[in-house]
């Protein structure tokens, strides 16, 4: 200590630690290190084992309904009967997957968002992350983005498989790739959809386990009362309240901007599709509407809670 230091005087001590000589890197290599470690953490890695077990069950089970569908297309193509294929499923309709799987990808998105958003804020470490020359945007459009990949690579692997398959049989290849590469599409904007939900839901109670039930609550609710609205429609022949209440889930409002921008099939028989330049239009607006919104929400919540 210093011999000259009096009373209430602060004193540096040097314990002999090296300094770094090495190249610091800037913003790129942050968002990128940040972008793996949250797609890696998604999907349990670098976690705890039990950590790893729902999204890899998850992401295996997304796969029993395009094994099923693929099996009957090599069973028709055996039979040479896939001129008929369309009597015997929705073997084209690739879109359909996420639909119907849509309680899977709900779970999946419910358990992992919490990982991405919510615990950072309950236990402070989000303030470390700004510690270094990063945004609070550019923090959640790349844990957004991760998150966003993991739900689509959940989605695309299994249904790429199918295309697969479709492809090796004598099927028109023709209709199955314009069918396969709109639902692709579709798939991805359903993943921000999903992304920017989740997240905004986790930051608005930072419990994981409340987290978990809030997000499954919001998308399953919102899923059952628009399938009750679009029967009511379907029965009375009202394609434009169908339309408006599609809007409000986010499974039926892409499934509704594929139909119109692609006219692919749609994945239920209640669910309108939009005929014309306003409707397809408003499907635009409502999908963009919905990664919009809740991602706003979710800068404004992490900078406030940086703040604090």
């Amino acid at each position: 200590m210093s011999a000259n230091a009096g009373p209430g005087r602060g004193v540096i001590h040097d314990l002999g630690y090296r300094g770094f000589q090495g190249q610091r890197l800037g913003t790129g290599s942050i968002l990128r290190e940040l972008y793996t470690s949250s797609l890696a953490h998604a999907f349990g890695i670098g976690r705890a084992g039990k950590s790893k077990v729902m999204p890899w069950l998850i992401a295996v089970l997304m796969w029993i309904p395009a094994i099923v569908l693929a099996g009957l297309i090599i069973q028709l193509d055996r039979m040479s009967l896939t001129d008929q294929a369309e009597l015997f499923g929705p073997l084209s309709n690739y879109f359909g997957l996420p639909y119907w799987t849509q309680l899977l990808l709900t779970v999946f998105v419910a358990t992992q968002a919490p990982v991405l958003f919510a615990r950072d804020l309950r236990y402070r470490t989000i303030v470390l992350y700004f510690a270094r020359p990063l945004s609070r945007t550019l923090f959640v459009l790349t844990r957004l983005a991760a998150l966003a990949t993991a739900i689509f690579l959940v989605v695309a692997a299994p249904m790429t498989a199918w295309y697969g398959v479709a492809l090796s049989s004598k099927m028109d290849r023709a209709e199955h790739t314009r069918h396969y590469f709109a639902a692709l599409l579709g798939v991805l904007v359903l993943a921000l959809v999903l992304a920017a939900i989740a997240g905004m839901v986790c930051t608005l109670t930072t419990r994981s386990g409340l987290a978990v039930a809030a997000v499954i609550i919001v998308l399953m609710l919102s899923s059952g009362i628009v399938t009750t609205a679009l029967g009511i429609a379907y029965d009375q022949g009202s394609a434009g309240w169908g339309q408006v209440a599609a809007s409000l889930n986010p499974f039926t409002a892409v499934a509704e901007l594929i139909a119109g921008l692609f006219n692919q099939p749609l994945p239920i028989e209640t669910l309108p599709r939009p005929d014309g330049a306003g409707p397809v239009a408003a499907a635009v607006l409502v999908c963009a509407a919905w990664v919009v919104v809740p991602t706003l929400l979710l800068v404004a919540r992490v900078r406030k809670a940086a703040s604090l």
